[in-house]
């Protein structure tokens, strides 16, 4: 029996977006999905499964739940931000950032990671991460200068050296963005974005003209990087990769190129959208994470999982939200055994286990705080 079907829309504004938070009941799936969109763009969807047979009643409630606890979440962000000038720490900046910036709220990211590098001039992620909000604000010149000094403070990170040859392309400056690719690729030889970012140079400067080294081998070269990008991320081989390698191979350079670029923005986008852990760190970091959050988070990673199994990144996620989710187990734990103690003084297995669980609790805190860092 199909159950009656339920919606709920939310919308929200900042000075310079407009969000709808939509909540629908997926009777077929046996799931409620809420999905938050941004000037009609879809930015995430979250599920909530159901059991066969659910009252109807019941089902209502999910459905008007689970569209306040995102309502709630995406009303916190806003709040947080109007209240960022009170945040002098540049590593909860940082967090709260990537969370707007994940969001789609560059213009207010921005200003975090500002703030941030500001604080902390040797802030290494800040200027990483200003970069990337000015590179998706088109602000090249910027980005590539914010990049050069995370590279100067970072030589030897392989995606440092990848965003700022990715700055250097938008700027068309093809040779120097070449130079980056290869030293990403001296310090990690399985960087499969870094073969893409290679191949999408050389193909540039074929078009552009602008360095005849570059441009006697090009065919070669390109030839090679498209195929190691194809090795290492075989995720990536989609239709538009299938196009701009045949583009490519046909001579058709600027489609080649355009659909290479799709390729590429497609992959960061989705990654973008599965990896992104920050606003549990920042909440965890301002002491306002709760159990709810976290496990609504292992739910959505572990789905994610059963898709891309061979994700090095969501597994990292994923394990992030089991520490803190274990953090938070550990704390109940903790309060639970005092409330034994005050009752009955003389519980000694509660003396025991209350001493036990703060000590792992200490170690769980060296492991968040190692975290929250990194």
């Amino acid at each position: 029996m199909t159950q009656q079907a339920f919606k709920l829309n939310t919308r929200l504004a900042t000075d310079n977006k407009e969000y709808l938070i939509q909540t629908v009941n997926d009777d077929h799936g046996k799931r409620v999905l809420t999905s938050l969109f941004s000037d009609g763009e879809l930015l995430e969807t979250f599920e909530e499964k159901f059991e066969a047979g659910i009252k109807k009643d019941d089902l209502k409630k999910l459905v008007n739940s689970t569209h306040e606890d995102k309502k709630r979440e995406l009303e916190h962000l806003i709040e947080l931000y109007r209240k960022s000038s009170e945040i002098n720490d540049p590593g909860n900046l940082h967090y709260l950032g990537q969370a707007l910036y994940y969001k789609r709220m560059y213009h207010e990211s921005m200003k975090l990671f500002e703030r941030a590098v500001e604080i902390d001039p040797e802030f290494h992620e800040g200027f990483i991460s200003l970069g990337v909000a000015q590179f998706s604000l088109n602000k090249f010149k910027e980005a590539c200068n914010s990049f050069s000094r995370a590279v100067e403070l970072r030589p030897g990170y392989a995606d440092y050296r990848n965003y700022l040859g990715e700055a250097f392309m938008a700027l068309d400056s093809c040779k120097r963005a070449v130079i980056e690719f290869d030293e990403a690729l001296k310090i990690n030889i399985y960087y499969g974005e870094a073969y893409l970012n290679q191949a999408m140079a050389y193909i540039l400067n074929a078009i552009r003209r602008e360095d005849f080294n570059l441009f006697t081998n090009q065919e070669e070269m390109t030839g090679k990087a498209l195929e190691k990008a194809s090795v290492i991320m075989p995720d990536i081989v989609d239709q538009d990769f299938l196009e701009g390698r045949k583009f490519f191979e046909q001579g058709n350079l600027e489609n080649a190129f355009a659909k290479l670029l799709t390729c590429r923005e497609k992959r960061r986008h989705k990654k973008d959208t599965e990896s992104s852990s920050f606003y549990l760190k920042f909440l965890m970091g301002m002491g306002k994470l709760n159990e709810k959050m976290i496990t609504r988070r292992i739910k959505y990673l572990q789905s994610a999982l059963s898709n891309n199994p061979h994700y090095a990144d969501l597994h990292y996620e994923l394990g992030v939200a089991y520490t803190l989710l274990g953090r938070y187990i550990h704390e109940k734990a903790v309060e639970e055994y005092r409330k034994a103690l005050s009752v009955n003084p003389d519980f000694e297995r509660a003396q025991k286990n209350l001493k036990l669980s703060e000590n792992e609790l200490k170690g769980t805190e060296v492991i968040i705080n190692a975290i929250l860092k990194g």
